[in-house]
């Protein structure tokens, strides 16, 4: 259930790396929807600048660009949905040193450093090109037949090629927790971020000028 949020009291609650979800309306947003099997096309981060907050983002045809949340709002009205990760992370890790192996809890926390380590990742790729070859990757698995091949489920070196989906995953899995595994970063959609299990939903912003 949708929970609408108006802009200027949406400010008194939104934090440093929340990821932003738009359900676009658009053709491209229509296809890449229907293809990842979800309702959100497009993702972005927030970062607060000082007062100014910003979100920061891949666009076809832009690149990595950090711009007013407000002007998005603008142009994207209650269509943008806000998640947020966990802050409290555990789980068992088993641990295996020559032939013994132990097993452990660990334990993360997504404290205010680790948001602001996320968004300083987000915000040192802005300024790339968008990545039209990680794009027709991602579009060409959902070609008949193709999707017969094996899938990329390796996180690889941190290159120079994203798309909107997959600077969050990347910004995330370097600074907390890879949200989702077994999928590699240039894999991920804008609904494999809403479905991880590691963001809940917290409301949409909505238009209130």
């Amino acid at each position: 259930m949708l929970v609408n949020m108006p802009y200027e009291e949406s400010l008194k609650h939104i934090k440093e790396g929340d990821v932003l979800l738009f359900r676009g309306k658009g053709i491209i947003s229509w296809l890449i929807k229907r293809y990842s099997s979800g309702v959100h096309s497009h993702a972005g981060m927030v970062h607060w600048d000082g007062e100014n907050l910003e979100c920061v983002e891949f666009r076809e045809f832009k690149g990595g660009r950090a711009v007013s949340l407000k002007s998005q709002v603008a142009t994207h009205p209650d269509n943008i949905d806000v998640f947020r990760a966990l802050e409290n992370v555990q789980h068992d890790e088993f641990v295996q040193t020559g032939n013994i192996g132990s097993m452990g809890i660990k334990h993360l926390s997504f404290d205010e450093s680790v948001a602001k380590s996320v968004t300083q990742t987000m915000l040192e790729i802005t300024g790339l090109d968008y990545g039209w070859k990680n794009f027709w990757r991602l579009a060409r698995h959902y070609l008949p037949f193709y999707r017969l091949a094996p899938q990329n489920m390796k996180d690889e070196a941190p290159n120079d090629v994203f798309v909107c989906s997959t600077a969050v995953a990347y910004a995330y899995r370097k600074n907390y927790m890879d949200p989702v595994p077994y999928l590699a970063d240039a894999a991920t959609t804008p609904a494999d971020l809403a479905r991880s299990p590691l963001f809940q939903y917290q409301f949409t912003i909505e238009k209130d000028w």
